[in-house]
Parts: C-alpha cells; sequence; structure tokens
C-alpha cells in the first residue's frame, strides 16, 4: 500500500533537505569520510533508541546550528534513520518530533567525540 501523499511530500522534503544541509560531510550514503566525519550508517539506528542517543543526534553540532527548523530537522534524523542506517529501524521506532527536536538543539553539546564514544557502547548493549 503506497504512503499517503502527505507522507511522501514530507520524506521528499527531508531527503532534499539532507541532500541540501548534510550530505556535503556525511555522503549521498550516510559513510562520512574517515578521519573527518563519522559514519552514521552503524550508528544512527542504535542511538536513535534511546532517550540520550536521540538527544546526541539533535545536539551534535551540524544538526542543532543548521538552519533548518524544528521539524525540518526532526524529519531529516527521522528520514535519516529509516534510510541510512545499515540495519531497519525496529517496527517501533517513533520519529523524532519538532517538539523533541527544540526541547534537546538549544543545549549545546560540549565534545561530541567523547559524547558519541560513550553512547554507542550503550547504545548496542540496549540493542542487543
Amino acid at each position: 500500500m503506497p504512503a499517503p501523499a502527505g507522507e511522501a511530500a514530507s520524506a521528499t522534503a527531508a531527503r532534499n533537505n539532507y541532500m541540501l544541509r548534510c550530505m556535503g560531510c556525511h555522503v549521498a550514503d550516510g559513510s562520512g569520510s574517515a578521519g573527518r566525519v563519522p559514519s552514521v550508517r552503524d550508528s544512527l539506528v542504535p542511538l536513535a533508541s534511546s532517550a540520550a542517543g536521540r538527544r546526541y543526534l539533535v545536539q551534535v553540532p551540524g544538526a542543532a546550528q543548521s538552519p533548518l527548523s524544528d521539524l525540518e530537522l526532526a524529519q531529516v534524523l527521522s528520514w535519516m534513520v529509516r534510510n541510512l542506517g545499515r540495519e531497519a529501524a525496529p517496527a517501533g521506532f517513533v520519529d523524532f518530533s519538532a517538539a523533541e527536536v527544540a526541547s534537546y538543539r538549544r543545549t549545546p553539546l560540549l565534545d561530541v567525540r567523547a559524547t558519541r564514544a560513550r553512547l554507542l557502547p550503550a547504545a548496542s548493549l540496549v540493542r542487543g
């Protein structure tokens, strides 16, 4: 059964925003650039499965400081989880909301690498 027209338009807008705002660093498939920009392919689904991981995904400077509205950023993040993750989003995956993004993005993430290093092992345990 095809997605309703509104969902299809939203997914297209999210993909286009990814292409315009994120693809320059994360490349088309989310694999990043070794030594510069980490791949999101293995981390998106595990991180999006916990509150702390979701907060991190919103607070990454490229996301938090993007010119996208809270709704647009929520749509892009949800699209990324559904389309760039190496593993499929779990059946119960809840899309990011504009309210969730608004509540997280205003607080700066001080140490991106250390936070990612701390969250990924915990996210793998939750998923494992």
